[in-house]
């Protein structure tokens, strides 16, 4: 399938939303208790935070991870990009229609 890498991008990009969610509500907060939380493995708890971190959302503390600064500005610029992909994801869908009819 074409969009099968889309797809599995998705649930991870998913993933890491879930994560950060976690952690804004229940900072600082540690891998084990992120894991039993969310139902993930502790090597998808550590790898969704690697991102985070290296995206600027999050920090660690030797009391678990917590959110780096006020989010509020890259939050919004990250829905901003959500609205753009589904614009494209509209485009390219009525591409694909037309082909059909």
């Amino acid at each position: 399938m074409l969009t099968k890498r889309i797809y599995d991008e998705l649930e991870l990009l998913s993933r890491h939303i879930r994560v950060l969610e976690v952690v804004m509500k229940k900072q600082p907060v540690g891998i084990i208790r992120m894991s039993q939380i969310l139902g993930l493995e502790e090597h998808e708890v550590r790898r969704s935070l690697a991102v985070l971190e290296n995206n600027g959302f999050i920090r660690p503390t030797p009391n678990g991870a917590v959110i780096e600064g006020n989010i509020k500005d890259d939050l919004l610029e990250l829905a901003e990009q959500f609205g753009e992909i589904e614009n494209i994801v509209k485009i390219l869908r009525k591409k694909v229609l037309t082909l059909v009819v």
